[in-house]
């Protein structure tokens, strides 16, 4: 909801302040860095403090506008593409990215990387009340961690930097550092945020305790600790307040008020309590995002494949996302849009709706899935149902599963399904290593080292310490 997220507003009177405080090192693997007198001398105060931590915003947004799809979602078997001047989107779809597609472009996370290294570094120095300070710097950690989480999926090993830079001395360009160390960053990041976030804060808009905890869940799945994924869920996730964060509202009675509702912003409607993190945009601020070009009804990059199509049940509740263009397509725009806009014609229509990164069903369906792993099936079902259930299906019972594979299946389904268009079904195959007995049938998918995504033409020009990745 437009009123609410406040970094929309604020950005716009301060965008030459954000420019000083390290956007000259907006593209700082590609461009002369800033001088040390102009960082120090721009952290100064609470409101230098605010302003440098909207800047981070700013720049993961920019990194999201298109890397939310284009990363976690079009190189799965939700897309096929329609439009023929969507080339990186085309080459996504059938897993033959080149090295000039845009999606292989990482810009816009090390700037995002580098104004939170900054944050980190100044903010302890500035004189403002310690709860203020610590939110602020749980914000920066986060967006670090989460900005390297997404490095170390779509690219594997990367270039780590932890401090700002600031001088040619420190060291522009570096090699790839292995992605178990800069993992480990991320946990470590995470721990601090969780230990230094206001726990009281609920703003769906900025970071908060429960993004911090689902995404703690999530990258401990990625790496395949679902001890800790349990623990965090049954120790962290339980100790929030369940009418603040929506742990009672995912039931089939409030699906039809609320579930379109985390994806469509209306200024008259209070964002659904299940919504966890959503990220802003805005057309005169920090820009739009690509979900009109991607989806839109007119003339969209993508349309849903056929086996996708296949997988919803009769009684699932979420076909509203579809919009039915004849008798045999459908766009999915109804997602994220109210039924009937016209994207054709004299009105620019702009695509400055707000993203759900994560919401509470990501809790729940993460859960489950670690639940699986460690062998309690029983708990797990009762965790799948949760969507399941809410969607209008019939519950799942504990002996419809012969195994631990087969509940792991149901349960990826269920990711499918409930998280479309939200940028997960390819993290979910590569994390699950699911990638090639489900893409191998569609487009021939089997070379491993295609898991990850080439690093983009130009770093390798930049930046002469990069190797680029194997199958490239």
């Amino acid at each position: 909801m437009k009123t609410q997220h406040k970094y929309k507003t604020i950005l716009i009177p301060f965008i030459l302040a954000i420019i000083l405080i390290g956007t000259s090192c907006n593209q700082f693997l590609t461009q002369e860095p800033i001088s040390d007198l102009t960082v120090s001398d721009f952290w100064k105060t609470p409101n230098d403090a605010k302003v440098g931590v909207i800047a981070i915003y700013s720049d993961f947004s920019k990194a999201l506008a298109s890397g939310l799809w284009d990363w976690g979602e079009l190189r799965s078997d939700n897309f096929i593409s329609v439009q023929k001047e969507s080339y990186d989107q085309k080459e996504l779809i059938s897993n033959n990215i080149q090295i000039d597609n845009n999606a292989a472009l990482w810009t816009n996370l090390y700037s995002t990387i580098q104004k939170a290294n900054a944050a980190i570094k100044y903010i302890p120095r500035i004189a403002m009340t310690v709860s203020e300070k610590n939110s602020l710097l749980a914000e920066a950690y986060t967006l670090r961690a989460w900005s390297y989480f997404y490095c170390v999926r779509v690219w594997g090993d990367v270039p780590l930097y932890t401090d700002p830079v600031e001088s040619v001395e420190q060291g522009i360009y570096k090699k790839r550092t292995d992605k178990q160390i800069i993992l480990n960053l991320i946990l470590t990041d995470l721990d601090n945020a969780y230990l230094l976030i206001d726990k009281t804060l609920v703003d769906r808009s900025r970071v908060n305790v429960a993004t911090i905890c689902v995404l703690m869940m999530d990258v401990n799945a990625w790496l395949h600790n679902y001890d800790l994924v349990v623990k965090i869920n049954e120790e962290k996730v339980s100790n929030l307040s369940s009418t603040k964060w929506g742990m009672t509202a995912l039931t089939a009675a409030t699906f039809t008020a609320d579930w379109r509702a985390m994806f469509i912003e209306d200024p008259l409607v209070a964002i659904p309590k299940e919504d966890l993190f959503k990220l802003s945009y805005d057309q005169l601020g920090n820009g739009e995002n690509y979900a009109i070009k991607y989806f839109s009804s007119s003339e969209p990059y993508v349309n849903p494949s056929s086996k996708l199509m296949s997988i919803y049940g009769v009684k699932d509740l979420r076909k509203v996302q579809w919009e039915k263009i004849d008798a045999v397509t459908y766009i999915l725009d109804r997602k994220f849009w109210k039924n009937g806009t016209i994207f054709s014609g004299t009105g620019k229509i702009f695509s400055d709706n707000d993203l759900v990164l994560y919401r509470y069903a990501d809790i729940v369906l993460l859960y489950a899935e670690a639940l699986n792993a460690i062998d309690r099936k029983a708990d797990a079902v009762n965790a799948l149902n949760i969507t399941r259930v809410r969607a209008g299906e019939s519950a799942y019972l504990v002996t419809d599963f012969l195994s631990s594979d087969d509940l792991l299946d149901a349960i990826l389904l269920e990711r499918q399904k409930e998280f479309l268009g939200e940028g997960k079904r390819w993290f979910d195959l590569v994390r699950t290593n699911r990638w090639q007995q489900v893409m191998y049938p569609i487009n021939g998918m089997n070379d491993s080292r295609k898991i990850l995504f080439p690093i983009h033409r130009n770093h390798l020009i930049q930046n002469p310490e990069l190797v680029q990745n194997p199958g490239y």
